[in-house]
Protein backbone atom coordinates (compact mmCIF):
# COMPACT_ATOMS: atom_id res chain seq x y z
CA UNK A 1 0.00 0.00 0.00
CA UNK A 2 1.24 3.58 -0.82
CA UNK A 3 0.33 4.74 2.50
CA UNK A 4 0.64 3.47 5.86
CA UNK A 5 -2.59 3.04 8.17
CA UNK A 6 -2.48 3.64 11.93
CA UNK A 7 -6.18 2.79 13.80
CA UNK A 8 -6.99 4.90 16.88
CA UNK A 9 -10.38 3.47 18.53
CA UNK A 10 -12.25 3.44 20.96
CA UNK A 11 -13.70 0.83 22.74
CA UNK A 12 -16.85 0.57 24.45
CA UNK A 13 -19.32 -0.07 22.02
CA UNK A 14 -16.93 0.50 19.13
CA UNK A 15 -14.46 -2.55 19.11
CA UNK A 16 -16.14 -3.54 22.36
CA UNK A 17 -19.33 -5.12 22.52
CA UNK A 18 -22.01 -2.82 24.57
CA UNK A 19 -22.87 -4.85 26.69
CA UNK A 20 -20.82 -7.97 26.65
CA UNK A 21 -17.49 -6.01 26.69
CA UNK A 22 -16.26 -8.10 24.21
CA UNK A 23 -14.18 -8.07 21.12
CA UNK A 24 -13.77 -11.77 19.92
CA UNK A 25 -16.08 -10.98 16.67
CA UNK A 26 -13.14 -8.66 16.01
CA UNK A 27 -10.13 -11.26 16.43
CA UNK A 28 -9.82 -12.30 12.77
CA UNK A 29 -9.20 -9.06 11.84
CA UNK A 30 -6.99 -7.93 14.39
CA UNK A 31 -5.00 -10.85 13.66
CA UNK A 32 -4.57 -9.75 9.79
CA UNK A 33 -4.01 -5.85 10.55
CA UNK A 34 -1.36 -7.54 13.02
CA UNK A 35 0.32 -9.49 10.46
CA UNK A 36 0.16 -6.53 8.26
CA UNK A 37 1.79 -4.10 10.27
CA UNK A 38 -0.94 -2.15 11.28
CA UNK A 39 -1.02 -0.60 14.36
CA UNK A 40 -4.47 -0.68 16.13
CA UNK A 41 -4.27 1.72 19.35
CA UNK A 42 -6.92 1.82 21.62
CA UNK A 43 -7.92 5.21 22.80
CA UNK A 44 -9.99 5.21 25.45
CA UNK A 45 -12.00 6.21 28.88
CA UNK A 46 -10.61 3.51 30.51
CA UNK A 47 -7.80 2.99 32.85
CA UNK A 48 -4.22 1.81 32.36
CA UNK A 49 -5.31 -1.22 34.56
CA UNK A 50 -8.11 -2.09 32.12
CA UNK A 51 -6.19 -1.56 28.37
CA UNK A 52 -3.32 -3.32 29.44
CA UNK A 53 -5.51 -6.35 30.44
CA UNK A 54 -7.31 -6.06 27.22
CA UNK A 55 -4.10 -5.38 25.05
CA UNK A 56 -3.36 -8.94 26.68
CA UNK A 57 -6.68 -10.79 25.74
CA UNK A 58 -6.51 -9.74 22.19
CA UNK A 59 -2.90 -9.70 21.51
CA UNK A 60 -2.32 -6.14 20.93
CA UNK A 61 1.94 -4.74 21.22
CA UNK A 62 1.30 -1.22 20.67
CA UNK A 63 0.82 1.82 22.28
CA UNK A 64 -2.50 2.77 23.69
CA UNK A 65 -4.38 6.60 24.87
CA UNK A 66 -6.22 6.34 28.02
CA UNK A 67 -8.68 8.29 30.53
CA UNK A 68 -9.76 10.50 27.12
CA UNK A 69 -6.47 11.53 26.27
CA UNK A 70 -5.21 12.51 29.73
CA UNK A 71 -1.96 9.86 28.92
CA UNK A 72 -0.31 7.75 26.13
CA UNK A 73 1.85 4.61 26.51
CA UNK A 74 4.58 3.71 24.15
CA UNK A 75 6.01 0.30 24.38
CA UNK A 76 9.89 0.74 24.96
CA UNK A 77 10.12 -2.51 22.50
CA UNK A 78 9.00 -0.43 19.12
CA UNK A 79 11.70 1.47 17.12
CA UNK A 80 11.19 4.92 18.84
CA UNK A 81 12.90 6.66 20.70
CA UNK A 82 12.14 8.31 24.19
CA UNK A 83 9.44 10.96 23.34
CA UNK A 84 10.56 14.35 24.85
CA UNK A 85 8.56 14.99 28.01
CA UNK A 86 7.69 11.48 28.84
CA UNK A 87 8.37 9.25 32.06
CA UNK A 88 9.37 5.84 32.17
CA UNK A 89 6.45 3.19 34.30
CA UNK A 90 7.13 -0.48 33.28
CA UNK A 91 8.28 -0.78 29.95
CA UNK A 92 6.76 1.87 28.67
CA UNK A 93 7.44 5.53 27.80
CA UNK A 94 4.72 8.08 28.96
CA UNK A 95 3.59 10.73 27.94
CA UNK A 96 0.80 12.78 29.90
CA UNK A 97 -1.13 15.09 28.80
CA UNK A 98 -4.11 15.27 31.98
CA UNK A 99 -3.95 16.43 35.50
CA UNK A 100 -3.76 14.07 38.11
CA UNK A 101 -7.07 13.10 39.40
CA UNK A 102 -6.67 14.34 43.01
CA UNK A 103 -6.43 17.95 41.49
CA UNK A 104 -10.02 16.71 40.17
CA UNK A 105 -11.70 16.06 43.48
CA UNK A 106 -9.96 18.90 45.39
CA UNK A 107 -12.08 21.19 42.60
CA UNK A 108 -14.99 18.80 43.00
CA UNK A 109 -14.69 19.21 47.51
CA UNK A 110 -14.14 22.83 46.97
CA UNK A 111 -16.56 23.99 45.02
CA UNK A 112 -19.38 21.60 47.24
CA UNK A 113 -20.64 20.11 43.54
CA UNK A 114 -21.98 17.09 45.34
CA UNK A 115 -24.51 19.57 47.37
CA UNK A 116 -25.58 21.21 44.23
CA UNK A 117 -25.83 18.31 41.64
CA UNK A 118 -26.66 14.31 41.71
CA UNK A 119 -24.11 12.14 40.94
CA UNK A 120 -21.59 9.80 42.31
CA UNK A 121 -18.04 9.05 41.42
CA UNK A 122 -16.91 5.17 40.36
CA UNK A 123 -14.17 5.19 42.82
CA UNK A 124 -16.45 6.32 45.22
CA UNK A 125 -18.52 3.44 45.31
CA UNK A 126 -17.78 -0.52 46.35
CA UNK A 127 -16.23 -2.81 43.13
CA UNK A 128 -19.77 -4.65 43.74
CA UNK A 129 -21.80 -1.44 43.10
CA UNK A 130 -19.91 -0.77 39.71
CA UNK A 131 -20.15 -4.00 38.57
CA UNK A 132 -24.01 -4.05 39.07
CA UNK A 133 -24.33 -0.18 37.43
CA UNK A 134 -21.53 -1.64 34.45
CA UNK A 135 -22.13 -5.24 33.82
CA UNK A 136 -18.60 -5.55 34.79
CA UNK A 137 -16.71 -8.72 36.58
CA UNK A 138 -15.64 -7.48 39.90
CA UNK A 139 -11.98 -7.66 38.90
CA UNK A 140 -12.97 -5.66 36.23
CA UNK A 141 -14.81 -3.22 38.19
CA UNK A 142 -11.92 -2.95 40.54
CA UNK A 143 -9.81 -1.84 37.22
CA UNK A 144 -12.14 0.58 35.86
CA UNK A 145 -12.00 2.36 39.67
CA UNK A 146 -7.87 2.78 39.20
CA UNK A 147 -8.14 5.95 37.83
CA UNK A 148 -4.99 8.38 37.51
CA UNK A 149 -5.86 11.51 35.52
CA UNK A 150 -9.86 11.43 35.82
CA UNK A 151 -12.90 11.30 37.79
CA UNK A 152 -16.00 9.26 36.15
CA UNK A 153 -19.24 9.63 37.37
CA UNK A 154 -22.32 8.19 37.36
CA UNK A 155 -24.96 11.20 36.83
CA UNK A 156 -28.20 11.04 38.42
CA UNK A 157 -29.31 14.82 37.79
CA UNK A 158 -31.21 16.45 35.12
CA UNK A 159 -29.62 17.64 31.75
CA UNK A 160 -30.05 21.20 32.82
CA UNK A 161 -27.88 20.50 35.73
CA UNK A 162 -25.43 18.44 33.69
CA UNK A 163 -24.90 21.85 31.85
CA UNK A 164 -24.85 24.14 34.84
CA UNK A 165 -22.14 21.28 36.22
CA UNK A 166 -20.20 21.35 32.78
CA UNK A 167 -20.22 25.38 32.48
CA UNK A 168 -18.95 25.19 36.59
CA UNK A 169 -16.01 23.27 35.63
CA UNK A 170 -15.04 24.51 32.04
CA UNK A 171 -15.16 28.03 33.23
CA UNK A 172 -11.94 27.30 35.64
CA UNK A 173 -10.26 25.23 32.95
CA UNK A 174 -11.56 21.45 33.28
CA UNK A 175 -13.07 19.31 30.42
CA UNK A 176 -16.25 17.65 31.18
CA UNK A 177 -17.33 14.86 28.81
CA UNK A 178 -19.46 12.39 27.63
CA UNK A 179 -18.73 8.49 27.03
CA UNK A 180 -21.32 5.67 26.12
CA UNK A 181 -22.21 5.30 29.72
CA UNK A 182 -20.74 7.65 31.92
CA UNK A 183 -19.79 11.60 32.31
CA UNK A 184 -16.21 12.10 32.65
CA UNK A 185 -14.39 14.95 34.44
CA UNK A 186 -10.63 15.70 33.36
CA UNK A 187 -8.37 18.30 32.30
CA UNK A 188 -8.48 19.94 29.23
CA UNK A 189 -7.04 17.12 27.52
CA UNK A 190 -8.93 14.86 24.72
CA UNK A 191 -8.04 11.70 22.66
CA UNK A 192 -7.74 13.90 19.54
CA UNK A 193 -4.96 16.22 20.97
CA UNK A 194 -3.34 12.74 21.98
CA UNK A 195 -3.68 10.87 19.29
CA UNK A 196 -2.27 13.75 16.77
CA UNK A 197 0.58 13.82 19.15
CA UNK A 198 1.71 10.50 18.41
CA UNK A 199 0.32 10.29 14.97
CA UNK A 200 2.96 13.14 14.78
CA UNK A 201 5.86 11.44 16.62
CA UNK A 202 5.43 8.16 14.58
CA UNK A 203 5.68 10.39 10.88
CA UNK A 204 8.83 11.22 12.67
CA UNK A 205 10.16 8.46 14.00
CA UNK A 206 8.86 5.62 10.98
CA UNK A 207 7.63 7.28 8.04
CA UNK A 208 6.00 10.52 7.06
CA UNK A 209 3.64 8.62 4.54
CA UNK A 210 1.32 6.86 7.67
CA UNK A 211 -2.35 8.30 7.30
CA UNK A 212 -4.84 7.86 10.25
CA UNK A 213 -8.19 6.29 10.92
CA UNK A 214 -10.06 6.83 13.91
CA UNK A 215 -13.04 5.14 14.78
CA UNK A 216 -15.52 6.17 18.01
CA UNK A 217 -19.18 6.46 18.75
CA UNK A 218 -19.53 8.96 21.45
CA UNK A 219 -19.15 12.85 22.01
CA UNK A 220 -15.87 11.73 24.28
CA UNK A 221 -14.53 10.47 20.50
CA UNK A 222 -15.15 13.74 18.33
CA UNK A 223 -12.24 15.41 18.44
CA UNK A 224 -9.81 11.97 17.53
CA UNK A 225 -12.75 11.74 14.79
CA UNK A 226 -12.49 15.08 13.19
CA UNK A 227 -9.20 15.49 13.18
CA UNK A 228 -8.19 11.91 11.82
CA UNK A 229 -8.00 10.98 8.15
CA UNK A 230 -11.06 8.47 8.09
CA UNK A 231 -13.18 8.70 10.58
CA UNK A 232 -15.18 5.64 11.24
CA UNK A 233 -18.49 6.82 12.83
CA UNK A 234 -20.40 4.07 14.84
CA UNK A 235 -24.17 4.01 15.54
CA UNK A 236 -24.57 4.46 19.18
CA UNK A 237 -28.28 3.90 20.40
CA UNK A 238 -27.15 4.33 24.20
CA UNK A 239 -26.65 7.60 24.14
CA UNK A 240 -25.82 11.35 22.56
CA UNK A 241 -25.31 10.61 18.85
CA UNK A 242 -22.02 11.45 17.20
CA UNK A 243 -22.23 14.35 14.86
CA UNK A 244 -18.41 15.34 13.38
CA UNK A 245 -18.02 18.74 11.06
CA UNK A 246 -15.13 17.58 9.01
CA UNK A 247 -14.38 17.49 5.60
CA UNK A 248 -12.55 14.22 5.26
CA UNK A 249 -13.88 11.14 4.37
CA UNK A 250 -16.37 9.99 6.90
CA UNK A 251 -17.80 6.23 6.85
CA UNK A 252 -20.63 5.76 9.27
CA UNK A 253 -21.25 2.26 10.62
CA UNK A 254 -25.40 0.77 10.78
CA UNK A 255 -24.17 -1.19 13.77
CA UNK A 256 -22.26 -0.89 17.09
CA UNK A 257 -19.70 -3.87 18.77
CA UNK A 258 -17.04 -5.70 17.37
CA UNK A 259 -18.68 -6.96 13.94
CA UNK A 260 -19.75 -3.38 12.75
CA UNK A 261 -16.05 -2.17 13.88
CA UNK A 262 -14.22 -5.13 11.75
CA UNK A 263 -16.82 -4.53 8.43
CA UNK A 264 -16.34 -0.66 8.86
CA UNK A 265 -12.33 -0.89 8.63
CA UNK A 266 -12.47 -3.78 5.93
CA UNK A 267 -14.95 -1.33 4.03
CA UNK A 268 -12.37 1.86 4.03
CA UNK A 269 -9.47 -0.67 3.21
CA UNK A 270 -11.20 -1.64 0.31
CA UNK A 271 -12.22 1.61 -0.81
CA UNK A 272 -8.34 2.84 -0.72
CA UNK A 273 -7.32 -0.57 -2.18
CA UNK A 274 -5.20 -1.35 0.38
CA UNK A 275 -4.96 -4.98 1.81
CA UNK A 276 -4.85 -6.54 5.27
Amino acid sequence: MSCSPVIYTDLDGTLLDHDTYSANEAKEILGQLSASHVPVIPATSKTYAEVADFREQMSLDHAFIVENGAAVYVPMSLNIRCPMGSKIFEDYWVREFGVRRQALCDVIEALDMSSHFEFKSLTEMRAAEVADITGLDLESAKRAQMRLYSETIDWRDTSDALQKFKTVLTDIGFAVSHGGRFVHLMGPNNKGITARWFQNLLKREWTPDLVSIAAGDAPNDREMLEGADFALVMRNDRGTPLVLERSGSTYVSDGSGPNAWAAGIREIFKSNGWRI
